[in-house]
């Protein structure tokens, strides 16, 4: 039991009001029990609202098409229909593509990785600085720049020879670089934060045992191992749930993705649900090996680390100028695929074409509708990610079975597809028990369940750290669990819940699976106006569209961050009133 300091005691004045406010304080805290069970039950309800409802009746039709009629005889012709329908191919083509991107994505991330945290390059700052910029981008910008570079009105026009090479790249190829380039940062990451742990231990004793260079390569890349493994299979989760690429390159090229045939299926009239749901088992059965790869390599990763007392990282190495000029052409090449054929060519293709492809104010006129109702639906469904995230994190932070099954539905809603969450939520929210459909609040449900996972992983760092000290000298000082909260925990997570808030808000303006099946009549979002303008090969519209996009909300980025700033900088300075 905690005991309360004798100077605390003296600092306290004699009289009722203190005496009544200890009273309450400890009759909140008695209280705290049940707080935390309604907060889990909470918990449990949104988690059904969100996955349980729409998922489990959903997918369960594969093997039970009269579900929700009743009929409970269990069927195997959806699937045998599925894979006869063009499942097959869009299965094979989907693990082509993903497979091959995922084996691109993996020495690239990993070699700027190591620029970034084993070199003294001085430009290496601005490698993690494009990476993120690059997880930003949303995917149908990075495959919108081959399509628009292929283009014969586009900036390769004039070059016959160039334009044949582009125009080649907008099949299989080009579908594979788009994928690779935005699976490229889960590579990078993951094999950055396991160099930061790599000790120089390992290294110092092979050259001590006179190992060559060879071997002691081996050693580094076994070390490195589980790293590689977790990038591999994110890269390749990340590929082949992968939507906006699949719409955009795969259907103007005749690709037909996996992603995209269950958007097919959902559209067409008549819907044939059981025949997406079983599509949509396939591609989880197609995801399935790389979660139990990333899962095996975090547990491999166990006995490889690292981290204590006694560590201390390699000392890194100053590359000759010879070697740092070729690593830095090779991050220029990297960066003029990755973003700047996407940007440059958006920027040629708006302001060309004289009369007809400089009005700006015209393609504005189009896009700041759709942009408003993305930006209203992002703050919205930013502020209720964000308050469902914080309660999550503490959940997952608290150890026994709260902690373990939170952990486990964050792992699995972040593995799927957006694609066949959006497919779920047609088919369960059309009903007349949950007649949601066609209207915006069953598009900010999908928005919430897509941002929610990532934003819950951002935050459970910073609530793992809140040390357990600060809630006993709440107690020792006789705050209620309210007022603990309020004045000591939320302003030491403000900065993490302003980037959970700003990464959810960014996500939801650019996400475009559940925005192509969910969004309500006369209301257009973003990602889908910039996706009809380049199925109606409007391309030059395209561009401007795409350029306004991403300027108007880099803006709004920076103007939360001011906001952000000078909230905080108001809170520290504002005196405290007790």
């Amino acid at each position: 039991m905690v005991q309360r300091p004798r100077a605390a005691l003296s600092a306290q004045p004699l009289g009722r009001a203190p005496a009544a406010s200890l009273l309450l304080a400890s009759r909140l805290r008695r209280l705290g029990p049940a707080f935390a069970s309604l907060g889990a039950l909470c918990l449990l309800l949104a988690a059904l609202v969100l996955w349980g409802w729409p998922l489990g009746g959903f997918l369960l039709q594969a093997v039970l098409p009269g579900l929700l009629h009743g009929d409970l005889h269990p069927q195997l012709h959806a699937f045998a229909q599925a894979w006869s329908g063009g499942g097959a191919q869009s299965l094979g083509n989907t693990l082509l593509a993903a497979g091959l991107a995922a084996l691109l994505a993996l020495p690239a991330g990993a070699w700027l990785a190591w620029l970034r945290e084993r070199t003294l390059l001085r430009w290496r700052g601005w490698i993690e600085a494009g990476v993120w910029l690059l997880l930003v981008m949303p995917g149908y910008f990075v495959a919108s720049g081959w399509m628009l570079l292929a283009a014969p009105i586009g900036p390769l026009a004039h070059w016959p020879a160039g334009l044949r090479l582009a125009q080649s790249l907008l099949a299989m190829p080009g579908i594979v670089l788009s994928l690779a380039f935005k699976a490229l940062p889960y590579t990078f990451l993951a094999v950055q934060m396991s160099l930061r742990g790599v000790s120089a231990a390992p290294q110092e004793a092979a050259r001590v045992l006179g190992l060559g260079r060879r071997r002691r390569l081996l050693l580094a890349v076994a070390a490195l191992l589980p790293a590689l493994a977790a990038g591999f299979a994110a890269a390749f989760a990340e590929s082949a749930s992968d939507f906006a690429i699949a719409a955009t390159l795969g259907a103007g090229s005749g690709t037909i993705m996996a992603t995209y045939a269950i958007e097919q299926a959902v559209s067409a009239l008549p819907v044939n649900f059981p025949a997406a749901a079983a599509a949509s088992w396939m591609l989880l059965g197609l995801l399935l090996p790389a979660l139990l790869l990333q899962s095996y390599a975090h547990r491999g990763g166990s006995g490889a680390r690292s981290l204590g007392p006694r560590h201390r990282p390699p000392a890194p190495l100053r590359l000759g100028g010879s070697q740092a000029l070729a690593h830095g052409l090779g991050a220029g090449i990297v960066a003029l695929l990755g973003l700047g054929v996407p940007l440059l060519t958006a920027a040629t293709m708006a302001t060309s074409g004289g009369g007809h492809g400089g009005h700006f104010w015209s393609a504005a006129a189009q896009v700041l509708p759709a942009f408003g109702y993305s930006l209203r639906m992002a703050v919205l469904a930013a502020c209720a990610t964000t308050v469902l995230a914080w309660p999550a994190a503490r959940a997952v932070n608290t150890p026994g079975m709260l902690g373990r099954g939170v952990d486990f539905a964050l792992t699995t809603a972040m593995a799927l597809p957006g694609i066949v969450l959006a497919a779920a939520y047609v088919r369960m929210y059309n009903l007349s028990i949950t007649p949601w459909y066609g209207g915006s609040f069953l598009l900010a449900l999908a928005y919430v369940a897509l941002a929610l996972p990532a934003s819950v992983r951002l935050l459970q760092g910073p609530v793992a750290q809140l040390h357990g000290s600060l809630g006993e000298a709440a107690q020792v000082h006789g705050l209620s669990r309210l007022q603990a909260l309020r004045r000591i925990e939320w302003p030491l997570l403000a900065p993490a819940l302003g980037a959970a808030w700003l990464m959810a808000a960014l996500h939801v303006a650019f996400e475009l699976p559940a925005s192509q099946l969910l969004y309500p009549a006369g209301h257009t979002p973003l990602a889908v106006a910039l996706l009809d303008a380049a199925a109606g090969f409007q391309l030059r519209l395209q561009a401007q569209l795409q350029l306004l996009g991403i300027a108007l909300l880099l803006g709004f980025a920076l103007l939360a961050r001011w906001a952000f700033a000078r909230a905080r900088a108001a809170a520290d300075t504002r005196p405290d009133p007790n």
